[in-house]
């Protein structure tokens, strides 16, 4: 079954879930590229080589405030980061725009039922396992539109944004066997973020992967 509202209260750190973290201004200022979509701030990367940002991000986050100030821009984000003595509080929204599908076969012989196209789901065989965990390859909506579905994370790690590589992608999946748990944000949306990073005159430090 899909994970999408699945529980209720959400938990900290669920989809969709609301949740602060602090930082030492340090910490935070310059590691982290920031993408405006929709008149909001999303995350698409952070500087992999800083330890204090570890396992506390997900791309696709959506960053509400810093330091209680609502932001909707990025200039406006840095200006109170710069602006702060000491800490800094983002307020994030975990990838609001995710589902997370979990999905079990038998045994390891058995097709999972879906095509995948580098990073994107492109099909869904009807009758199959990802058809019956609720997988449907153009549900994805973005800007008011229907598109396709971008896989962000396989069992919960990071699958670069940056990735192309079908191959890479299906050795995840296939890496617990007989079960597996798939995040995945709309493609349109991903593309935006993917390309924005790829700007970064930096951004291979600054790609979430596994």
């Amino acid at each position: 079954s899909s994970g999408i509202n699945a529980e209720w209260p959400l938990r900290p750190g669920d989809i969709g879930s609301t949740l602060s973290i602090y930082l030492q201004k340090r910490h935070a200022l310059h590691n982290f590229h920031l993408v405006e979509v929709t008149s909001s701030l999303w995350l698409s990367g952070w500087n992999q080589k800083e330890p204090a940002l570890q396992d506390k991000f997900h791309v696709g986050d959506q960053l509400l405030s810093v330091n209680g100030q609502p932001v909707t821009t990025v200039a406006e984000a840095y200006t109170i980061m710069e602006m702060t003595p000491s800490g800094v509080e983002l307020l994030l929204k975990r990838m609001p725009l995710a589902a997370e599908y979990k999905m079990h076969r038998e045994k390891e012989s058995e097709d999972w039922g879906m095509q995948i196209r580098q990073n994107r789901l492109v099909d869904v065989i009807h009758g199959g396992i990802a058809w019956t965990a609720g997988l449907q390859p153009f549900s994805a909506e973005f800007a008011d539109k229907a598109c396709s579905w971008a896989i962000t994370q396989v069992n919960r790690c990071p699958v670069s944004v940056l990735c192309r590589s079908t191959d890479v992608i299906w050795t995840k999946i296939n890496s617990g066997k007989t079960d597996v748990s798939i995040t995945l944000q709309p493609s349109e949306f991903v593309n935006l973020l993917s390309n924005s990073l790829l700007e970064h005159p930096h951004y291979e430090d600054f790609v979430a992967r596994s």
